[in-house]
C-alpha cells in the first residue's frame, strides 16, 4: 500500500475549505447537532457550524433521476447500481416532473421538503434535440445552467442538493454513458492496475485579447508538485508555451491511462486552445474503459447549450460506444465564454484541497467546495452578478454528480458477513481494509433481488447489523462503498438452520415518550416465538445474553410447550444499558439452557444521545465557584434523574465534591436549562484567554452512559492582548500587547545604503521575481529545521524553496501557495519603466544581513511600489532569531514582522496578507486578510512590529487537541518534549476509547509527585503539561522522574529529566 501524505485537521481549522456564511438548507447549528443528514453534505455541515463530526449522524440518502418519458424504460440497471450505493432511488420522467426548468424544479423541492434526505439529482438529456431536457440561464449571456435546479431554500447560492447531467443525443449516448460510470466504481483496475494513480495537466497562458494571463501555467505546476507529493506516480505536462498542437501529447497520455485530466488555460466549446485539444481529438482516443475524470477550469467547455454540439465536455462524456468506450467518465467545467483567471484559478485550488486532504471525493459536494473558495478568498464579490454567485451559476456537472473520484489508485474491502440464519433475521457484517483494519463510515447496502431492503454506516469497528425480513429469500447480496475503494460485493446465502423456533418479533417498550430506548434509562421488551415445524416442541428453559453494557446481562427465560404454528410471548423483560455494541444497536441473543446452543441473534436500536453543553460562568483566574451548565438535549429522547460528574482534563482548576444538596438532573427532548452540578471549581493563577477542559459525565446507578469534553475560557481583555495561537502553538504578540514578556519593541534594523544602512547584500528582483538564499544559521519552523529560504519580490518567503511567483495573496491558511509561508506583507508589489523606454527603472529591492552578534537574520524589502497605484512606498522586514540570542523552550526560531512605512492601499486584490503559514499548508496563523483584522491585532501601522513565537503568556493553558476524526487504534504514551527540560515538558496521550486514566509524576523512589489526570477520559489524542512543580505548587529540584498512564490492567512509563 502507497504512503501518501494525509492530512489530519483539527476541527476547528476545517472552516477553511469552505468559507465563511454557507448554511445548509437555512437551518441553525441546534436544528442540525444529533439529526440524520444526508451524507453528501456532511463536510459543509462540520466545518461551517463548529459542530464536531461526532455530534452528526450522516446518511447514505436518496437519488432523484429525472429523463424523458421515452428514456425510463432503459435505466433498471443503473436504478440498481445506485440502490447498491445505498441511495433509495426516485425515478420520474418529464410527464411526471413538468417540462419547463420552472416545473421541474418546483418537482424537486416538493421532494425536497417530502424527503430531507434527498442528496443528488442526475437529469437525462441534452436541452434539444432527440432526449431534449430543459435548464436554466444565467446572466447577460445567457449562460446554460443546471445549478439553478438546485437554489431550493433561503436567499443564497448554496446548493441544497446536488446536480448532475447525462446529455445525450441517443440511446447509444445513455449506454456508454451509463457502462462508465458502473464500470469506474465497480471494476475500474479490471484493465490496468497502476492507471489511477498517474494523472495529466494541461495548461496554456494563451488568450486571443491582452493582457496574456501567465498563471495557468504556474497554478498548474503548483497542482503536479501537489499530485506528486500526495503519492501519484506519474503526472505529465503539456504546457503552452511552448506546445501549441497538445493533441499529439495529450491523446497518448490519455491512452496510457490517467485517473484524472486537469486544464487550466483559455477555451470555448469546441475546446482547449492551446495546447489545443478540440473535440474532434476526443475521436482519436483509444483509452477504453480507462476513462478519467476531467476538470476543466476554463470558459465555455461545459457548454452544452452552444451550437457547438457536441461541445467538449459532452464529446468526452459520450466517448466511445457500450463495449469499447473511450473519453472520460464525467466533465466538470463552466459554461460561460468569459471566465477570469483569478477566480479559476481558486476554485482549482480549493476543489482539489476537499479531495486530497479532505476526504470529499464525490463529484458534487468536490465542485461545490471549490466553488465556497470565493466566499472565503474574495469575500466582497457577494453582489448581484458578482464572483460568488455568477461561479455557482456557470460551473456544471456532465455525469453523475455523486461519482466517487478515485485519487489515486483505490483499496479494495474485505467483508466478513457473519451466518445469516432464517430463524432470525440478522444480519451482522463487518468491513475491512486490504491489510485488515476496520473501515469506518462505509455506505453498506444489502440488496434482494435487485431492491435495497436496508442500508447504514459502520461504525469504528467497521461493524453494522440489521434486521432486514429474509424469508422469502435465498441469498442477500452486501455491498461496500466508501471514497477511496472500490465497491465492495458479497453475497451470502441464508441458511436454512434446523432451529424450528423462529424469532416472530421483537416488542420494544421504551419507556415514557420515548420512541426509542434510551441510555441509562429502564425499558422492556417482549420476545414472540413461534414453532415452524409440524411438531409439537417441548418446554424448556432458555437464557438471553447481552454484553456487559446491559444490565442484567443475562436473563434466564422458560420457553412453554409449543404446538405446530404456535407462537408464544415472553414479556417484560426489563433492561437498562449504559452503552452500545454496534454503532446505536445492543445485540442480545437467545440460547437453550441444556447445551447452550444458541437459537437467534436480535438487535435493539437506541436513541443515542447528544447534549450541547457550555458554562455559563465566566471567571477570572485566582476565583472559586459553582458552575453553571447550559445544557440542550439535542435528542428525541428523554433523560431523568441524571448525576453531572465534572472533573478536568487540563492543568489550570481543581474540582471539588460540595455539600450541597444532591442535585439530579431531568432533560426533556429538544429543550434546554441550567444545570448547577454538586461541585465547586477553583481556578489558578491561569492566563488570560486560556481553555482550560473539563470532562462532563451523565450517570445513572454509579454508570456512565454520556461523556463530553467542554472547554471553560477565561476571557482576555478586548484589547492588548496577543492574537490566539495556530495549531501547533504560535502566538503573534504586537508591540500593543502591553505586559508580556514576550512583547516585542519596534527597532528597525535599516540595510538599503540609499536610506542609511550598510552590510546589506542587494537583490534586485523583477515584477514577480524572487531569490532563493542560504541561512547563516538553521532556523526551526513548525518543528521542522530550515536552511535556505526563498524571498519573493511580493512580500512573502518560504522556508521550503518556491520557484512559483505568481501566487495571489489569499487568506491563511490557503493550499494553493507557497509551502512553511512568512508573509510580512504579501501583496502585489510592482516594478516600474517610469518612461517607457522598456527598461524597468524602479525595481523591488530586497536586502539580507545576518547580525551575527545580536543573531538575526534580516530580510528587507524597501521602498517597494504597492502595485494598487505604483506611488505607494512599503518598506517591511523579517527578523529571524537564532536559538543563542533567543531561545525557545520548542526549540522553534522567533520570528519578527517590522513595519518602517506601510500603507496597506490595494482595495482591488484583497489588501495584504499577513501571517505564517505551516510547511503543510493546512493551518496558520492570519493576523489581517482583506483587511479584517484578527482578534488581538493592532492594525498596520508605521513603527508596527508583529511577534511570532511559541511563548505562551505565562501559565496559558491550552485547549485539548482532541482530534475527533481520527480514533487513535490504541494507548500510548509520548515521549516527553522537551526532554530534559525546564520549566515545563509536554507529554501527548492517545486513548483508544473511553476508560478511567490515570497519570501521575513519582519519583525515583516511587513517590507520587504530581497527579496530572484522573478521571474518564473519551477517545482522541491529548496534551498534557508539567511544569516541575508537585501536588503543593512548589518547584522541585533537578533530576529524574517518571510519567505513568495507568488504565484498565495496563500501564505505560516515560522518563523525565529536570534540569535547573
Amino acid at each position: 500500500m502507497k504512503l501518501k501524505n494525509r492530512l489530519i485537521i483539527v476541527s476547528i481549522v476545517f472552516s477553511f475549505l469552505y468559507g465563511e456564511g454557507i448554511s445548509f438548507r437555512g437551518k441553525t447549528r441546534d436544528q442540525l447537532v444529533g439529526q440524520s443528514i444526508p451524507l453528501s453534505f456532511s463536510n459543509m455541515v462540520s466545518n461551517n457550524y463548529n459542530i464536531l463530526p461526532s455530534q452528526i449522524n450522516p446518511q447514505r440518502g436518496s437519488f432523484m433521476i429525472i429523463a424523458p418519458d421515452g428514456i425510463i424504460t432503459y435505466l433498471g440497471d443503473f436504478v440498481e447500481f445506485k440502490k447498491s450505493q445505498g441511495f433509495d432511488v426516485y425515478v420520474l420522467s418529464l410527464s411526471e416532473s413538468g417540462t419547463s426548468a420552472d416545473e421541474i424544479k418546483v418537482t424537486i423541492s416538493n421532494k425536497l421538503a417530502e424527503d430531507p434526505m434527498l442528496e443528488y439529482i442526475m437529469l437525462i438529456g441534452d436541452v434539444d434535440g432527440f432526449a431534449a431536457f430543459p435548464s436554466f440561464y444565467y446572466g447577460p449571456e445567457n449562460d446554460v445552467t443546471d445549478q439553478k435546479f438546485t437554489y431550493l431554500l433561503g436567499d443564497d447560492n448554496i446548493p441544497d442538493v446536488y446536480i448532475g447531467r447525462l446529455s445525450i443525443d441517443s440511446l447509444s449516448d445513455l449506454a456508454v454513458i451509463l457502462s462508465k460510470t458502473m464500470k469506474y466504481a465497480r471494476d475500474p483496475l479490471a484493465y490496468n492496475s497502476d492507471w489511477l494513480d498517474r494523472g495529466l495537466i494541461v495548461a496554456g497562458n494563451y488568450s486571443n485579447t491582452y493582457p496574456i494571463p501567465i498563471t495557468p501555467k504556474w497554478t498548474s505546476y503548483w497542482l503536479r508538485d501537489e499530485l506528486l507529493d500526495y503519492g501519484y506516480s506519474q503526472v505529465d505536462t503539456v504546457f503552452y508555451p511552448p506546445t501549441q498542437q497538445g493533441a499529439p501529447y495529450i491523446i497518448p497520455a490519455i491512452n496510457n491511462g490517467v485517473g484524472i485530466v486537469n486544464y487550466r488555460g483559455w477555451g470555448d466549446a469546441n475546446g482547449w486552445h492551446y495546447p489545443e485539444f478540440h473535440v474532434d481529438d476526443v475521436n482519436n482516443l483509444n483509452n477504453g474503459w480507462l476513462t478519467p475524470v476531467f476538470m476543466s477550469y476554463v470558459c465555455n467547455s461545459n457548454d452544452f447549450a452552444n451550437n457547438v454540439d457536441p461541445c467538449l465536455a459532452e464529446a468526452i462524456i459520450r466517448g466511445g460506444t457500450p463495449t469499447v468506450p473511450k473519453g472520460g467518465v464525467a466533465f466538470i467545467g463552466p459554461s460561460d465564454l468569459h471566465t477570469s483567471t483569478k477566480y479559476n484559478n481558486v476554485i482549482n485550488a480549493y476543489m482539489y484541497d476537499a479531495m486530497l486532504n479532505h476526504g470529499v471525493v464525490e463529484l458534487g459536494p468536490a465542485m461545490q467546495a471549490g466553488q465556497s473558495g470565493l466566499i472565503k478568498e474574495f469575500p466582497a464579490q457577494n453582489g448581484t452578478g458578482e464572483a460568488q454567485e455568477f461561479y455557482a451559476h456557470v460551473y456544471n456537472i456532465l455525469g453523475d454528480p455523486s461519482l466517487q473520484v478515485y485519487i489515486d489508485t483505490p483499496e479494495q474491502f474485505s467483508i466478513e458477513i457473519n451466518e445469516i440464519k432464517r430463524s432470525d433475521n440478522f444480519v451482522d457484517v463487518r468491513i475491512l481494509d486490504s491489510i485488515g483494519n476496520p473501515v469506518k463510515n462505509a455506505v453498506i447496502s444489502i440488496m434482494g433481488n435487485g431492491e435495497l431492503m436496508v442500508k447504514g454506516i459502520t461504525d469504528d469497528d467497521g461493524k453494522f447489523v440489521a434486521s432486514p425480513e429474509l424469508s422469502n429469500l435465498s441469498s442477500i447480496d452486501i455491498f461496500a462503498n466508501k471514497g477511496g475503494f472500490i465497491q465492495g460485493h458479497q453475497a451470502a446465502s441464508i441458511l436454512e438452520d434446523e432451529q424450528v423456533v423462529r424469532l416472530s418479533s421483537l416488542i420494544i417498550n421504551a419507556g415514557g415518550n420515548n420512541s426509542k430506548p434510551t441510555l441509562g434509562s429502564a425499558f422492556t421488551i417482549d420476545i414472540v416465538l413461534n414453532n415452524d415445524s409440524n411438531e409439537s416442541i417441548n418446554g424448556s428453559g432458555g437464557v438471553i445474553n447481552f454484553s456487559n453494557h446491559v444490565v442484567p446481562s443475562s436473563i434466564n427465560i422458560d420457553i412453554p410447550l409449543l404446538e405446530p404454528g404456535q407462537s408464544t410471548t415472553i414479556s417484560d423483560i426489563e433492561l437498562i444499558s449504559y452503552g452500545t455494541d454496534v454503532g446505536s444497536y445492543v445485540i442480545g441473543n437467545l440460547s437453550y439452557n441444556t447445551d447452550m446452543e444458541r437459537m437467534f441473534d436480535f438487535a435493539i436500536d437506541f436513541e443515542m444521545p447528544v447534549f450541547s453543553i457550555q458554562f455559563q460562568n465566566q471567571p477570572g483566574p485566582g476565583t472559586e465557584f459553582q458552575p453553571e451548565l447550559y445544557i440542550t438535549n439535542l435528542s428525541s429522547g428523554e433523560y431523568s434523574e441524571v448525576w453531572l460528574e465534572i472533573s478536568v482534563l487540563s492543568a489550570g482548576a481543581e474540582v471539588t465534591l460540595n455539600d450541597a444538596s444532591v442535585q439530579l438532573s431531568n432533560f426533556s427532548s429538544f429543550e434546554s436549562s441550567t444545570q448547577v452540578p454538586n461541585y465547586d471549581i477553583n481556578i489558578g493563577d491561569v492566563a488570560l484567554g486560556s481553555d482550560i477542559t473539563f470532562l462532563v459525565s451523565f450517570q445513572k446507578n454509579d454508570q456512565t452512559f454520556f461523556t463530553q469534553q467542554v472547554p471553560l475560557h477565561i476571557l482576555p481583555p478586548s484589547t492588548s492582548y496577543p492574537v490566539a495561537p495556530s495549531n501547533y502553538g504560535y502566538w503573534a504578540y504586537d508591540d500593543t500587547d502591553l505586559g508580556f514578556e514576550e512583547t516585542p519593541i519596534f527597532n528597525w534594523i535599516e540595510l538599503d545604503p540609499n536610506y542609511g544602512g550598510s552590510n546589506g547584500t542587494h537583490y534586485q528582483l523583477d515584477d514577480d521575481d524572487h531569490t532563493t538564499v542560504d541561512l547563516p544559521f538553521n532556523f526551526q519552523y513548525h518543528g521542522i529545521e530550515y536552511n535556505q529560504i526563498t524571498i519573493n519580490s511580493n512580500g512573502w518567503a518560504s522556508f521550503v524553496p518556491c520557484e512559483i511567483d505568481y501566487f495571489w495573496n489569499m487568506s491563511i491558511p490557503m493550499y494553493m501557495g507557497p509551502k512553511a509561508l512568512l508573509a510580512p506583507f504579501s501583496d502585489d508589489l510592482e516594478t516600474i519603466d517610469s518612461d517607457n523606454d522598456d527598461e524597468i527603472d524602479i525595481w523591488i529591492n530586497v536586502y539580507t544581513w545576518h547580525d551575527e552578534t545580536n543573531g538575526k537574520f534580516i530580510i528587507e524589502w524597501s521602498r517597494a511600489l504597492n502595485g494598487y497605484d505604483e506611488i505607494t512606498e512599503e518598506t517591511f522586514e523579517i527578523v529571524l532569531y537564532d536559538q543563542n540570542s533567543m531561545p525557545t523552550e520548542s526549540g522553534d526560531g522567533v520570528i519578527d514582522f517590522q513595519y518602517l512605512e506601510i500603507d496597506d492601499v490595494d482595495v482591488t486584490k484583497n489588501y495584504s496578507t499577513v501571517g505564517i503559514e505551516s510547511p503543510n499548508k493546512n493551518y496558520g496563523l492570519q493576523y489581517v486578510f482583506n483587511n479584517v483584522y484578527s482578534a488581538g491585532a493592532a492594525p498596520l501601522a508605521n513603527e508596527r512590529v508583529i511577534r511570532f513565537t511559541t511563548k505562551a503568556p505565562d501559565n496559558y493553558i491550552a485547549p485539548l487537541s482532541i482530534i475527533d476524526q481520527d480514533i487513535p487504534d490504541d494507548y500510548s504514551l509520548s515521549p516527553a518534549y522537551p526532554n530534559p527540560f525546564n520549566p515545563t515538558t509536554h507529554i501527548d496521550v492517545k486513548i483508544q476509547k473511553s476508560e478511567f486514566v490515570k497519570i501521575n509524576i513519582i519519583n525515583i523512589l516511587g513517590q507520587e509527585i504530581s497527579e496530572l489526570h484522573n478521571g474518564n477520559m473519551i477517545p482522541g489524542q491529548y496534551r498534557l503539561s508539567w511544569n516541575g512543580t508537585n501536588q503543593m505548587g512548589r518547584a522541585l529540584s533537578s533530576g529524574t522522574y517518571f510519567v505513568v498512564m495507568k488504565y484498565g490492567d495496563n500501564m505505560k512509563i516515560q522518563k523525565l529529566l529536570l534540569l535547573k
